[in-house]
């Protein structure tokens, strides 16, 4: 279930590629329910990563729909496409594009360009730190129609993993974007999952976030909290 999320997470959805190779992520969800009511729940998550050379290609689609009797309670999707070439053993330059449709957080259609480094602090095979300083253009219209529209923003992270093979692994990550006009007009995310291997290809993950926005539209919270659980199989 796609979860009511300002900022999306790239960063948990990367995978490492050492060599030319393709690696993806696929989770599928359906649930029915019915007694004196009648609830349908379907979604997907799909996530295809392709390394050549240096350049690495990510494709992120993630869609969530919920129906109760009739009426919707809640439809959210995005999708992401995020290019990066390698410079030199530290330095990565990136570019991407991004739509999101979230009705949970009165976000009728949020469009995104954004471009940057990647600074890679530490990387061995069992730990990573990262760095990311961005650049990001936003259109976006919500229900709230006195909001102003587009913004320039600034789309710093951090991120961190750390994984013991076969076993279990933990990922963490940070995002600060404000306006660079209007700095008290920003988001932040907070994130951290933890995965249970039961195989090379199957896993359990448990994840908690938070979301905050400093100006949200009329009616809808500053903040949310999200605890997940999924079973998740890679080839």
């Amino acid at each position: 279930m796609l979860r009511a999320q300002q900022v999306v997470n790239v960063e948990s959805r990367r995978y490492n590629l050492r060599d030319t190779s393709l690696q993806g992520n696929i989770q599928l969800n359906f649930e029915y329910f019915k007694n004196t009511n009648t609830y349908l729940n379907i979604g997907n998550t799909i996530d295809l990563m392709w390394k050549r050379n240096l350049t690495t290609y990510l494709v992120i689609n993630e869609f969530n729909f919920l129906q109760s009797n009739t009426k919707n309670l809640n439809y959210n999707t995005y999708q992401h496409v995020r290019f990066k070439r390698d410079l030199n053993e530290w330095l990565c330059g990136e570019a991407f594009v991004q739509s999101q449709f979230n009705q949970q957080l009165g976000l009728n259609f949020r469009g995104l360009i954004g471009a940057g480094p990647r600074i890679r602090i530490v990387e061995k095979d069992s730990l990573k730190l990262y760095l990311g300083p961005m650049w990001m253009y936003e259109y976006e219209n919500t229900t709230d129609e006195s909001r102003k529209n587009v913004h320039n923003r600034l789309s710093l992270y951090l991120s961190g993993t750390f994984y013991k093979t076969g076993q279990f692994g933990i990922d963490g990550v940070c995002y600060y974007q404000p306006d660079i006009i209007n700095t008290a007009d920003y988001r932040l995310l907070s994130e951290i999952k933890m995965d249970f291997y039961f195989s090379q290809n199957l896993k359990f993950r448990f994840s908690i976030s938070q979301n905050y926005q400093s100006n949200p539209p009329t009616q809808i919270p500053a903040q949310t909290t999200s605890i997940r659980n999924a079973f998740v199989y890679k080839f």
